[in-house]
């Protein structure tokens, strides 16, 4: 380390690293469960927001591709997600700020074990979502090691029981620095550019069984009686499978009683949502927020095309296009989706009667005899009067496959790939957008990121937040979107088309 010398001055950014170096940032095992009071509200946007973050790690590693030791490659594209999920906490650039970055930690680490213990109830029910789980927390555990200075990851690492000391010349007959580096493939570092490799000056020296089974196949580290030689830009994977260990044996745990928690009236519901759609889960819960544009009969054909979902345009234009009426799961899926963009009761009967009596099998007497029940039933009229809700994203993925003549579900998951090109070149989406949906359905089936990108393409300059857990999302993040355009440019927008005669 560099002396510093008598009245010499010392760079802000130089002084707050030596004051903080050794600070783990709140890194973790999670061996210990969240001791501490929060609203349900804040227990889901924790959860939500960490489970958000769990995704774009997947996404950015394009699902299962991407190695550990090559996570660093990725975690400039991640920088707004981390930021966003307010689980990022990095070094204090100045020494003043010493009692905020204690408070910052503080608060960043409640948020980091609670949302780590909520995932971890919701994701130890079955094989596919513990490994799933299990992938993403390795990769953020790196990404989080990684960040760490070098004698923080020394300190953290003896924290933790792991058997481990810095190589120093001399403590071994037969071994020296050079040899380490000569025989070790692993402590080559390649330069962009340079035909010359570098050497990896740091080597601890840990038990063999410390090591994983590949680092030791693959030649990457030296073995002398007992001992492992590690370079030290490996010993992430050393301790990343201590983690993953540890993490393993409490996901048993947790199966063993998540009982107690999923009949627990607060958070049962939310941590049940999870654990059946968590891993398609990418947006926090349904905003409350009030529509800034309702729905009539006098402006749906624009919305319609502007500001309606996928999976909720499909139907009505299914229905038009070929004249015949939608079957149950499509009508129970998109009444009360029209209900709450707006649509009165009266407005309900008198496009549902239309529409339906498009096909020629159906008519006026026919809708008020079998069909005008589903609609007052919607509205809380008949049956048991408390109506019906708008279905989110995880129920409509959810939905079973359509039988011939049906059309539900979502837009995304129901089509196949052909049918799915040709109808979004009909709605005018770009092919890169069409190509990145084929992507992010094809390699993991991820439907609400797809939707998010197709509302991306309907709406320049929009980033989507907000859109992909409900079809009311989507709808209200548009019409907010337009409200916005029109108050900066109002000649720009069309008038509403009157509904089709």
């Amino acid at each position: 380390m560099k002396r510093v010398y008598p009245n010499q001055v010392v760079p802000a950014d130089a002084a707050a690293r030596k004051l903080f170096n050794g600070d783990d940032l709140g890194l973790t095992f999670y061996t210990h469960p969240p001791n501490a009071e929060v609203s349900v509200r804040q227990f889901e946007d924790f959860t939500a927001s960490r489970l958000k973050l769990l995704h774009a790690i997947d996404r950015a590693c394009n699902s299962q591709e991407l190695r550990l030791e090559a996570m660093k490659e990725i975690r400039p594209k991640l920088a707004r997600e981390f930021r966003d999920s307010g689980l990022e906490l990095g070094y204090p650039e100045t020494p003043g700020k010493t009692q905020s970055f204690r408070i910052d930690k503080l608060d960043f680490q409640g948020r980091d074990n609670i949302s780590h213990f909520a995932l971890r109830l919701a994701f130890c029910k079955n094989r596919d979502a513990r490994e799933w789980f299990l992938r993403q927390e390795q990769r953020l555990f790196v990404l989080r090691f990684e960040a760490l200075s070098p004698e923080a990851r020394e300190t953290f690492v003896e924290s933790v029981g792991l058997e481990c000391t810095r190589f120093q010349d001399g403590d071994y007959e037969m071994i020296s620095l050079k040899k380490l580096q000569a025989t070790t493939p692993g402590a080559r570092i390649w330069v962009e550019g340079s035909r010359v490799p570098q050497y990896e000056l740091n080597f601890y020296v840990m038990p063999f069984r410390e090591v994983p089974e590949r680092l030791i196949s693959g030649r990457r580290v030296v073995l002398h009686r007992g001992k492992a030689f590690v370079p030290a830009s490996l010993l992430k994977l050393v301790i990343t499978r201590r983690f993953k260990e540890s993490l393993s044996a409490a996901l048993d745990v947790a199966f063993q009683g998540q009982h107690v928690a999923m009949i627990d009236p607060r958070v049962g519901g939310f941590l049940r949502v999870l654990q059946e759609h968590g891993m398609e889960l990418v947006a926090p819960r349904s905003s409350s927020e009030e529509l800034s544009e309702k729905l009539s009969l006098g402006n749906f054909e624009q919305l319609l095309s502007r500001s309606f979902p996928p999976c909720m345009r499909r139907l009505v234009e299914k229905q038009r296009e070929t004249k015949k009426h939608l079957k149950h799961a499509g009508r129970l899926q998109l009444r009360p989706f029209l209900k709450a963009c707006g649509f009165t009761f009266e407005d309900s009967c008198s496009w549902w009667r239309k529409e339906l009596c498009r096909d020629p099998t159906l008519t006026s007497e026919k809708f008020e005899k079998s069909y005008l029940y589903d609609v007052e039933h919607a509205y809380g009229k008949k049956g048991h009067l408390q109506g019906q809700n708008c279905c989110g994203c995880p129920a409509i993925i959810a939905s079973p496959g359509e039988a011939a003549g049906q059309v539900h579900g979502c837009f995304f998951k129901q089509l196949e790939p052909s049918a799915l090109q040709q109808q979004l070149q009909r709605w005018q989406v770009p092919i890169a957008t069409m190509l990145e949906i084929q992507r992010l359905i094809k390699e993991g089936k991820h439907y609400q990121l797809a939707c998010i990108e197709y509302f991306k393409s309907q709406h320049p300059s929009s980033d989507g937040e907000g859109v992909g857990n409900s079809p009311m999302d989507f709808l209200r993040t548009s019409c907010r979107y337009h409200k916005a355009q029109k108050a900066t440019s109002p000649k720009d927008l069309a008038e509403p088309q009157a509904i089709e005669g």
